[in-house]
């Protein structure tokens, strides 16, 4: 079994758009999701060059987690 502390990457891929939202949803797999659907705003996506697939890293707040600015 894998160490509790460990971040949980997750894979999605574009399921569909709608007017202001893309939509990703996490592919099938042997275990349930962890995620299974995640809508990021448009203007989100523009910014990382409209990807048809994203990762999505979860960790535990004070386990080395930084903000936006790279600030704890």
């Amino acid at each position: 079994m894998s160490d509790a502390t460990e971040p949980l990457r997750v894979t999605l891929h574009k399921a569909r758009e709608t007017k202001n939202t893309v939509r990703f949803e996490e592919p099938e797999g042997g275990e349930p999701p962890v995620i299974g659907t995640l809508y990021v705003q448009k203007w989100a996506t523009h910014r990382l060059g409209d990807p048809e697939t994203i990762a999505v890293v979860i960790e535990a707040a004070g386990t080395g987690a930084t903000g936006a600015e790279g600030q704890p």
